[in-house]
């Protein structure tokens, strides 16, 4: 064994014990390596991973990304594992690892291994898997691949300071690392001495040449070498994401990789760590952000300046889950349009179409192509969702509302749960036919859309109505005759029942020969269409609901004539 060889050996054991990683000890990287059981890839399957960090809420790219690596996996016979990515303890938010199982499971994500549901390659948080970590680094060690470094932040401010001033790469790389070729005395004294000190990859790379590397997105990219000792576990001892989310990819037989753009920049890092394993890297697929309109320019969704940029806004507004998913998949596949839009029509043709996405046959060749990034586009996803509502029946429509509202709008529940006959009426409104109603495009919506329907809630709108009692008593002797409520004949069929009660309104509006001062207008004649709008306004406080005839049936005449009296 040569000299160097030796005291990479010595230098490793000073850090962690003499003799303390070994297969004896059941925490080496050979010991780690024969526990993991291979994944079976005969037949082509595809292992993929979503690995969010709980410093935060989910983020919508998360879920974008979750869909495709889902798809990936299920399409080829492998599975999909949710890896929690918490080595950054310090910015931790409580409770946002467990809400990000529970994201994933309220949009329908399958995931097949995870902290909670368990799995072959566990443990799927890396602060639990800190030993495992630990005999890699020290495998790195002894092959000297890595090294503990001193520098000082008093030092690596002074190095940044110089290199700015010099016009030159920042990093720790070449002469700027200083703590690369220590001697084995020099380190032991620092090591006795207390020193602080983090361990660093010795790069073998040369800035200068390039690598070529085929990205499952993005293409082929030519990129310089990674030449940068940069830093592989920190001072105290947790490694970082470089080195933590490749072992974890290496032993749990992670096939592809689906991550943001953002870690093109690193992926030459990678690449040498996995080349210093000795292992094949798995496949690499980098996508570009969602980016959203900003006055006239466009942006990058932000987790500071924007609400949708958590999943957590989707589920508070009460978008369907289908619709949400159907629209990411949309920004993934272009072409998703034309199949969204002849299922709406059919659909809309036959109550047994429901509009889900999960039929639609993934297109990995659009997702390549897409390379600005997709934009995201509330308009659309609103028609969606209300696409998606208008497909469900008046009971569908109840439950989904009762469940939203049970956590975000409690008044509305009551009112619901205390009325759900009533209710289910309302709901039916307009839900049958050729144009179904679409007022709808998420739950928060509801309330806004139903809220006359109920006397306390009606009571509760602060909009005026500023009509004298004339208008009113015109109106009341109108709306107290029995043809609006009454209809009951089998022989009359609703369309014929509405044009029936058309007809009787004209009626009634051609007798009352109305002045423009009946509507408050300056000029001209009241038309019947403004006739109908101060009825409109007095039952409902709206100038938007569905057919005024509907509202007046389900209503019912006692309910109606109280808003006039």
């Amino acid at each position: 064994m040569s000299e160097d060889n030796i005291n990479n050996i010595t230098i490793a054991n000073l850090i962690y014990g003499d003799g303390v990683i070994s297969d004896e000890n059941k925490n080496s990287r050979k010991y780690f390596e024969s526990f993991y059981k291979k994944r079976d890839t005969s037949h082509g399957e595809e292992y993929t991973r979503i690995a969010p960090s709980p410093t935060g809420e989910l983020h919508s790219g998360a879920l974008y990304m979750a869909m495709i690596d889902e798809i990936i996996s299920s399409k080829n016979r492998g599975k999909f594992i949710l890896r929690i990515e918490d080595t950054d303890s310090a910015r931790e938010i409580v409770g946002a690892r467990d809400r990000m199982e529970k994201y994933f499971k309220y949009f329908d994500i399958k995931i097949d291994e995870s902290y909670v549901s368990g799995g072959e390659h566990g443990p799927y948080i890396q602060s639990e898997r800190v030993d495992i970590y630990s005999a890699f680094i020290y495998d790195f060690m002894i092959r000297g691949y890595a090294y503990p470094c001193f520098m000082t932040r008093e030092e690596l401010d002074k190095m940044r300071e110089e290199q700015t001033i010099n016009k030159v790469r920042p990093g720790v790389y070449g002469k700027y690392a200083k703590s690369r070729d220590l001697s084995l005395d020099e380190i032991k004294n620092k090591i006795n001495n207390g020193d602080k000190y983090v361990i660093r990859l010795r790069s073998g790379g040369d800035f200068d040449k390039k690598i070529k590397f085929t990205d499952e997105v993005m293409g082929d990219l030519e990129l310089s070498e990674n030449d940068e000792d940069f830093i592989i576990a920190k001072n105290d001892g947790v490694p970082t994401y470089h080195l933590a989310h490749l072992v974890d990819d290496y032993l749990m037989g992670i096939t592809f990789v689906i991550r943001a753009n953002e870690w093109v920049a690193s992926i030459t890092k990678h690449l040498e760590l996995w080349t210093k394993l000795g292992v094949k890297p798995p496949k690499y697929g980098h996508l570009m952000p969602i980016n959203k309109k900003d006055g006239n320019s466009i942006r990058k969704l932000s987790k500071r300046k924007d609400p949708e940029a958590s999943v957590e806004y989707f589920i508070k507004e009460g978008y369907t889950v289908q619709a949400v998913k159907a629209y990411l998949m949309r920004l993934a596949n272009p072409s998703f349009d034309d199949w969204w839009m002849n299922r709406v029509k059919e659909c809309e043709a036959s109550k047994s179409v429901k509009l889900d996405y999960k039929d639609y046959e993934f297109k990995f060749d659009e997702l390549k192509r897409n390379s600005r990034g997709p934009l995201m586009d509330f308009d659309k996803l609103n028609n969606m969702s209300a696409d998606v509502i208008a497909c469900m029946s008046a009971s569908e429509v109840y439950d989904n509302v009762l469940e939203w509202s049970m956590s975000y709008d409690v008044e509305l529940n009551n009112v619901l749960i205390n009325n759900k006959d009533y209710a289910l009426n309302i709901l039916n409104i307009e839900r049958e036919g050729e144009n179904k109603r679409k007022d709808i495009k998420k739950w928060s919506d509801v309330r806004e859309q139903i809220f006359y329907f109920f006397d306390e809630l009606y009571e509760a709108d602060s909009t005026e109505l500023n009509y004298d009692e004339s208008v009113k008593s015109k109106i009341r002797g109108i709306l107290s005759n029995e043809i609006h409520y009454n209809h009951n004949d089998t022989s009359i069929d609703e369309k014929d029942s509405l044009e029936k009660w058309m007809s009787f309104m004209k009626e009634e509006f051609n007798k009352l020969n109305l002045d423009p001062s009946f509507a408050k207008a300056s000029e001209g004649v009241i038309k019947f269409g403004e006739f109908m709008m101060i009825i409109r306004r007095l039952i409902t406080k709206r100038e938007r609901t569905p057919n005024l005839f509907y509202i007046l049936k389900v209503m019912g005449k006692e309910r109606v004539m109280g808003r006039v009296k």
